[in-house]
């Protein structure tokens, strides 16, 4: 299975997991043989292979054993496995006490999992058969097509003229996995991925589909990811907030409402509606006052919103570049800049950085200035970092800023996090991790503001 993809299903299932504090426990059954080469053990007994399925809840939790059974002489091991929920579970092959190899299962309720195997080379010769893998296969290979097609299209290979059809193609096929494979995780993430490439060609289509989708509580991400924003910008923030409030009234998922909530207090801060988002988070509190992470989400954004909301202006700070010149949020008025709090060891920054330099060579015709302040533990690492790349902004030196204090300021709580400040000294907004592709949006209201001011 793709690793990328066994990442956000690890993920899906400690999400929906977490969604209930007593989950009703669901079954699966698996039965299977392990063997072992007779280059390393012709006895032919093949008795005392481990296989152990874990589940933790979160990185606090202790580590569950789900299901752990030895197999007979034979290398055949039969059993039922119980679990909180449908997702991907880590398994691990033991014998002697010594783990000999790990993969993972998808878990789903009354699926059948039937595997074969040997030792060594478990990684390369392990065969399972299940609904939820069969279904996985095949969106497997559809999405290895799509990625082969996507690299000639990037390269240009593909007429202009042709794209439309070839997009929607493969969204078909994508669909098509779904419909085929319903109530599994591979038509969950076929479905999103079909969006995903309607989004971009077709976005009346790409609604009609999200529609028919919203019959499952996974695709409450999708809507929201694509649907939401495509009906704000259409007919406005306050109907794609309203959205928001349908799509909460679709599940009984306690947690996807606690999100969708927390999505509406998040867009209302974007947008600079300051005071409905700090009316909307005073209920959110008192309604989760007893949600540990809620409320410290709550605690966060509260911050965001006393300190750093659109429109306020930039809290004071000051550094020295590496190149020794002074720099401080007075002597910045006049110009728009973005102020990068990370460690360049980062490697979401690392894999943004080319962007970023994009992005800096769009707009310094229009005065913008990047300013990194790093958070690494070594000035080495930042000079390495840099030695290997062309520097196009300023850095800020070691030892001219209180790095505690500026995490303070900034509410620093993820990296990257990057401040986008207008020429007035006035905070656009602040961009946390991903968020980061949202910049064009804000640099190009910083230029209209600037137009229409002077």
């Amino acid at each position: 299975m793709d690793i990328r993809k066994i990442f956000y299903l690890v993920l899906f299932a400690a999400f929906i997991t977490n969604c209930s504090s007593k989950p009703e426990m669901k079954k699966a059954f698996l039965e299977g043989t392990i063997t072992v080469a007779d280059s390393i053990d012709n006895s032919k007994d093949y008795s005392g292979i481990q296989l152990i399925i874990t589940y933790q809840e979160s990185a606090d939790n202790p580590i569950d054993t789900l299901f752990n059974e030895s197999s007979d002489i034979n290398g055949f091991i039969k059993g039922k496995v119980e679990f909180p929920q449908k997702g991907v579970y880590p398994v691990f092959v033991k014998r002697n006490g010594n783990e000999l190899a790990s993969t993972q299962f998808i878990l789903a309720d009354n699926d059948t999992l039937k595997f074969t195997g040997e030792l060594p080379g478990l990684d390369k010769n392990f065969e399972l058969d299940s609904r939820e893998q069969r279904a996985m296969n095949t969106f497997n290979r559809i999405d290895r097509g799509f990625k082969r097609v996507a690299a000639y299209i990037n390269a240009g290979a593909i007429a202009d003229s042709l794209i439309y059809d070839e997009i929607l193609k493969w969204s078909d096929l994508f669909w098509e996995v779904t419909q085929r494979n319903k109530n599994t995780i591979a038509a969950s993430l076929s479905a999103s991925e079909s969006i995903r490439l309607l989004n971009i060609i077709d976005k009346e289509k790409m609604m009609g589909r999200i529609d028919d989708a919203l019959q499952d509580d996974e695709m409450i991400f999708a809507a929201v990811n694509y649907g939401f924003p495509f009906i704000s910008d259409q007919n406005g923030l306050d109907i794609g907030l309203t959205y928001l409030d349908s799509l909460a009234e679709l599940t009984q998922n306690d947690e996807l409402i606690l999100g969708l909530e927390q999505k509406k207090i998040e867009v209302l801060y974007d947008s600079s509606r300051v005071e409905e988002a700090k009316a909307a988070l005073e209920k959110f509190e008192k309604i989760y006052k007893n949600k540990e992470n809620a409320m410290q989400w709550a605690k966060n954004i509260g911050y965001d919103l006393a300190y750093l909301a659109p429109g306020f202006r930039v809290p004071d700070f000051s550094f020295v570049t590496q190149e020794g010149d002074s720099v401080n949020s007075t002597r910045l008025i006049g110009k728009p800049y973005i102020i990068e709090i990370t460690p360049v060891a980062s490697s979401l920054y690392q894999d943004q950085y080319d962007r970023t330099v994009v992005l800096h060579q769009i707009y310094q015709n229009y005065d913008l200035e990047i300013f990194t302040i790093p958070l690494d533990r070594s000035e080495i690492t930042v000079n390495a970092f840099f030695e290997e790349r062309v520097r196009h902004w300023d850095i800020a030196s070691f030892g001219s800023f209180d790095i505690q204090k500026l995490i303070e300021t900034f509410n620093v709580t993820d990296v990257p996090t990057r401040i986008l400040v207008d020429q007035n000294g006035n905070i656009v907004r602040k961009y946390v991790t991903t968020e980061f592709t949202d910049v064009i949006q804000g640099m190009n209201s910083v230029i209209n503001q600037n137009k229409k001011e002077n």
